[in-house]
């Protein structure tokens, strides 16, 4: 009996580290601003970036601010993006696509509300325009090695 749910047990393990190898996702994410036309609030933390590997893609499930919207998807394909970019160098680079709406990016207050948790996405949309997503986040470091995993850009995180 104690040799059957050790097997169960070690199965079920592997199993499990198998399908997540596959499919990584982050939720608590928020979503500041980009070239992607929903409203949301800045007090709203539901959105959710998952990765994954077999097709290489990148899907951005955004929640809108209001109640009844639905969410917003986006996949972005990983031979399509054109750069990852974090902290500061994020908001710089997502702000130079024309059509970007970001919004006024707060002073830090003391050194207290550094702006290190940002991740930018930037990439060619099928119609050949570019677009991009800054993304606020306390796993940018964690979400970083998979996109870079997936999409082979460098990250870019010049001040």
């Amino acid at each position: 009996m104690r040799r059957t749910l050790a097997l169960i047990l070690a199965a079920t393990a592997l199993g499990t580290a198998g399908l997540a190898a596959d499919r990584k996702s982050w939720n608590k994410i928020r979503y500041v601003g980009g070239t992607i036309p929903v409203k949301t609030s800045p007090y709203d933390w539901n959105t959710t970036l998952t990765i994954t590997m077999q097709p290489p893609s990148i899907v951005l499930s955004i929640a809108p601010g209001t109640l009844f919207s639905p969410k917003q998807t986006v996949r972005i394909a990983s031979s399509s993006v054109t750069s990852l970019s974090a902290g500061p160098g994020a908001w710089r680079r997502v702000a130079g696509i024309g059509g970007a709406l970001l919004p006024a990016k707060p002073p830090p207050l003391f050194g207290l509300l550094q702006d290190n948790g940002f991740l930018g996405i930037t990439w060619q949309t099928d119609d050949g325009k570019s677009a991009g997503v800054v993304l606020e986040s306390r796993l940018v470091w964690q979400i970083l090695p998979a996109l870079k995993s997936v999409t082979g850009k460098g990250v870019e995180d010049s001040p």
